[in-house]
């Protein structure tokens, strides 16, 4: 299965070193306002589990048109001097695609990172680290969606052999594993899914950071794709698939 992704030990213990790093650094630039886990309202630690489940749930409020804008801040903590997202969502730039309302929560609930592509590049998966080591997320979700206009032009770029030229071709090489790795009568859908692979797949090779919060229990790394006319969100993995 595909969530079943591996770690190399050597990745976990530069993760072990990093993460520290990481923290200090994080911390030091931001200030301890906001160096604080999400928790519920009772005073509780989101887990992993938990910030999936709202996501799912918030997902699902957006499909039906029954928008509750959900705030899962602390008590008593005002967005104005500090961040306490409970996930992190490394999406596509696309503007058809805001990651507050499509799962339904109000602002400073979800750290966001976006590219053209929902790709983990260096500058995506240093933003991810620090939400990890410094805010304490409790999940990552990698969200593709339909008609990503990245996937298209790297199918087109492996078919043809075509560029698109500029700064965007290193989108592009950033995708065409992806691509690569399919049949050549491969769907769109599946080409955009095979994306959003990748890129946690890429999470975890390259982060020690983030592999290491995920074998400790404390990160799960969640994958999706929103179908832009149905207004669904497709979860089809998650790694691992059993934590807290």
């Amino acid at each position: 299965m595909d969530e079943c992704i591996g770690f190399s030990r050597r990745r976990f213990l530069v993760g072990m070193a990093s993460v520290a790093g990481v923290a200090a650094a994080g911390a030091t630039l931001i200030g301890a306002a906001t160096a604080h886990a999400a928790t519920n309202r009772n005073g509780t630690k989101v887990t992993p589990s938990e910030a999936l489940h709202h996501l799912k749930a918030g997902s699902l409020r957006w499909k039906s048109g029954h928008f509750e804008h959900r705030d899962y801040t602390p008590p008593g903590h005002d967005i104005i001097h500090g961040q306490w997202p409970f996930a992190a969502i490394l999406s596509c730039a696309d503007s058809r695609v805001n990651p507050e309302s499509v799962f339904d929560v109000r602002q400073g609930n979800l750290f966001n990172v976006r590219n053209a592509g929902n790709v983990a590049d260096e500058i995506a998966i240093g933003s991810l680290e620090y939400a990890v080591a410094v805010l304490k997320v409790p999940a990552i979700l990698v969200l593709g969606h339909g008609s990503c206009g990245a996937v298209v032009a790297t199918q087109k770029a492996v078919t043809t052999g075509a560029m698109p030229g500029g700064d965007i071709d290193a989108i592009v090489d950033l995708i065409r594993p992806a691509i690569e790795r399919l049949p050549h009568d491969h769907t769109s859908a599946e080409a955009i899914r095979s994306n959003v692979q990748h890129s946690a797949q890429t999470l975890l090779h390259q982060s020690g950071t983030i592999a290491k919060a995920v074998e400790a229990g404390k990160l799960r790394i969640a994958k999706a794709v929103y179908i832009i006319g149905s207004r669904e969100v497709d979860f089809f993995a998650h790694y691992p698939a059993h934590a807290g």
